[in-house]
């Protein structure tokens, strides 16, 4: 019998508070800058949640992936656990230029739970993915990164998506 399918939305981007160390552009995420973030009104309806979620930084063109995890307890337990920030600090003290966020992937609403296997395969997916993007992802154990793409569709370089592979995307719920 299938497994029913869950519904997931996202949520954020977030901004994880930091301090600026010295001249330059390196950053460190404390303990306390891990408290505070949490009682941040727009963050109080994930915090109990389970799911994946995404550490990157944002700069004016976008986000980078650094880190993907999974939160098989709640967010709060597991999303900046001290071991989390030795991964998140690696990348902001070097000086890597962007603000760091947090984006979360959870079931909608006041719905918390999703099975186990579900997130397992969901954090896979966006290791992926997120590795795709940025060869340097601080977690790599899940990050076989395909060796094809389809242009237009998936993993298919840049540039404008030809109107068949925009169909194509469209029909295959891309």
């Amino acid at each position: 019998m299938a497994e029913s399918q869950t519904e997931l939305v996202v949520y954020g981007p977030f901004p994880v508070p930091f301090e600026s160390l010295g001249k330059g552009t390196s950053k460190q995420i404390r303990r306390e800058h891990a408290k505070e973030f949490w009682t941040q009104t727009t963050v109080k309806d994930v915090r109990g949640k389970q799911g994946c979620y995404v550490f990157a930084l944002g700069v004016s063109r976008g986000y980078t992936p650094w880190y993907v995890g999974k939160a098989t307890k709640t967010f709060l337990q597991e999303a900046l656990h001290d071991h989390k920030l030795v991964y998140y600090n690696e990348v902001i003290y070097k000086g890597r230029k962007g603000a760091p966020v947090l984006f979360f992937v959870a079931r909608p609403g006041s719905l918390k739970k999703i099975p186990k296997k579900q997130i397992d395969n969901l954090e896979t997916f966006l290791i992926q993915t997120a590795v795709y993007k940025n060869r340097e992802l601080k977690n790599k154990q899940k990050a076989s990164v395909p060796q094809w793409g389809i242009r237009g569709v998936a993993r298919g370089g840049r540039g404008k998506a030809p109107e068949n592979a925009k169909k194509f995307k469209s029909m295959m719920g891309l």
